[in-house]
């Protein structure tokens, strides 16, 4: 599995993904993948109800208007996968 532009992977959680939900948000559908480094490798988050409570927080205090997304988690992989919908009250600004 590679990074494309609908698919994008973070080892951790922090603000740079916002851009790309803001991204997806205004140009198509895309996926982020956490848990997950550069190369395709899975490394895994720890307590992933708190990091989807924390990536759901994120992204409804930092972009105006709210995204439309989903969050799933993988429990044997732990990894958490946000899928990113096209919006239709464009532009989302983060």
């Amino acid at each position: 599995m590679k990074e494309n532009k609908n698919l994008e992977f973070k080892s951790a959680v922090t603000n740079s993904f916002l851009k790309t939900v803001s991204a997806y948000s205004n140009f198509g559908e895309g996926m982020i993948l956490f848990g997950v480094n550069d190369d395709g490798s899975v490394c895994g988050i720890k307590n992933l109800q708190q990091t989807c409570l924390d990536i759901e927080n994120r992204i409804n205090d930092s972009i105006i208007p709210k995204p439309d997304f989903e969050i799933e988690t993988d429990d044997l992989q732990n990894i958490i996968r946000l899928i990113i919908h096209e919006g239709q009250y464009k532009p989302y600004l983060y």
